[in-house]
């Protein structure tokens, strides 16, 4: 049959009519193969982080590039540029402490300005916003310590208060729930008060919601540290490795906010006293850590896994750049591969205590703000974890290679030199050297 005639004979209105019913097909014909493809999730409605791939980031602290004094505007430019040079990181701040000044001084007042600047900075430079809901004001938790949790009667106006931001910021899709459990200690009980933090919790993500519905929500921040022996209430199948034993306080604290939070678009993890208080078999081997808790993770959930800190650097090493650059990429390639969607590191900059080797140097004099050798190797390592990998076994003591769709990541996290073997073929790896193998 010769269509394009059978279309000629037609009147306008028959062919309206044909039209509408073929689009009605088409998006019924949609619907049918979204649900035959769709995923239930364990705690709320599943939204994909920034991609549907492996994302890198970090959180502002105290120390950054903000104008101080005249002297420092040459660094603190230098640091910017590094950032526009890595676009697409998500930066997370927080509301208050760390840098920031009180958001809410008094019931209902509130300064936003110090944070609007924060968010203003992520954004001219390429980055992709994000908040994290702590600390509180004072009034909140009658101390001056960002340590202290609103108190139970002040739930609601901590609740308030992150609703009242996540409107003054739409651009900021990106919002984690309160810091390490802090101040939800139970000394008496010797563990994690995690009822209560996930009745603050719910408290905050439903008032967010009912003002934001796009947000992008999560928690609980538990602290995932790996400790050299079993701790107290730690169960024989408590996951543990070379790297050290888990917490099964900190597990079980995962476990009840799962079960009872009003719902989440992520789950959030931090690695915080890792590598100091875990036995640092190898820096390779101590960065297992968050592959296991990342597969611990994935039996229970599939809410996509954000790492908010992720140190990976003791604080006595004195690793070269080179080293802590390499040992930084295996982190990442080992979250990339077991499925965690997110990993920050803290603090960009480098000085002020922070072991981990930032993206620049510090800003504090007229000579800082420079690339370091991490934030020279970010560009290709995250264009290639762009797509999924696995991680290739066979490999030398200390040598991590992971391959995919989108090239071979190779690196030798020692202080020689070292073998790694690709497709059979066998390459030569410098100290602390990372090679990148785009996809032929």
């Amino acid at each position: 049959m010769d269509y394009r005639r059978w279309f000629v004979k037609r009147s306008k209105a028959e062919i309206l009519i044909i039209g509408l019913l073929s689009l009605i097909l088409m998006i019924s014909a949609a619907s049918l193969q979204i649900s035959k493809t769709s995923v239930s999730y364990a705690t709320g409605d599943y939204i994909p982080p920034v991609s549907a791939n492996f994302s890198y980031g970090f959180d502002f602290a105290q120390q950054g590039p903000y104008l101080r004094q005249a002297s420092e505007a040459r660094a603190i430019s230098s640091a910017r540029r590094v950032m526009a040079s890595i676009p697409g990181m998500i930066e997370d701040t927080s509301i208050m402490d760390w840098g920031l000044p009180n958001p809410e001084p008094t019931p209902g007042t509130f300064d936003l300005s110090a944070l609007a600047a924060r968010i203003r900075l992520i954004s001219s430079t390429g980055g992709i916003p994000m908040i994290t809901l702590c600390a509180a004001p004072e009034w909140m938790t009658h101390s001056t310590s960002p340590d202290v949790a609103p108190t139970a009667s002040h739930y609601q106006d901590f609740a308030r208060l992150a609703a009242r931001i996540a409107q003054a910021f739409p651009q900021v899709r990106y919002f984690v729930v309160w810091n390490e459990l802090k101040g939800f200690w139970d000394v008496a009980a010797n563990t994690w008060n995690i009822q209560q933090y996930t009745i603050m919790y719910n408290d905050v993500y439903k008032a967010i919601k009912r003002v934001r519905p796009d947000a992008i929500v999560g928690g609980p921040y538990v602290s995932m540290t790996p400790y050299p022996t079993p701790l107290y209430g730690t169960l024989p199948s408590t996951p543990h490795g070379a790297w050290g034993y888990l917490d099964q306080r900190d597990l079980n604290a995962i476990s009840y906010w799962l079960a009872h939070s009003s719902g989440a678009q992520f789950i959030a993890v931090d690695g915080e006293d890792f590598p100091q208080t875990g036995p640092i078999a190898g820096p390779l081997t101590a960065t297992e850590t968050y592959s296991t808790v990342d597969h611990w993770l994935r039996r229970r959930t599939s809410l996509p896994i954000w790492w908010i800190e992720s140190p990976i650097q003791p604080a006595d090493s004195n690793w070269p750049q080179g080293l802590a650059a390499a040992i930084r990429v295996a982190a990442l390639v080992q979250a990339a591969c077991s499925d965690a969607h997110v990993m920050l590191q803290w603090q960009p900059e480098g000085g002020e205590g922070i072991p981990d080797e930032g993206l620049w140097t510090a800003t504090n004099n007229a000579n800082g703000g420079k690339a370091t050798v991490l934030a020279h190797l970010l560009p290709g390592v995250l264009s290639a974890l762009r797509y999924p990998m696995t991680i290739l076994p066979g490999q030398d003591r200390g040598v991590l290679v992971a391959g995919g769709s989108g090239g071979v990541i190779a690196i030798n996290t020692t202080t020689g030199t070292a073998r790694a073997v690709i497709s059979g073929r066998q390459i030569t790896l410098l100290a602390g050297q990372v090679t990148v193998m785009p996809r032929s």
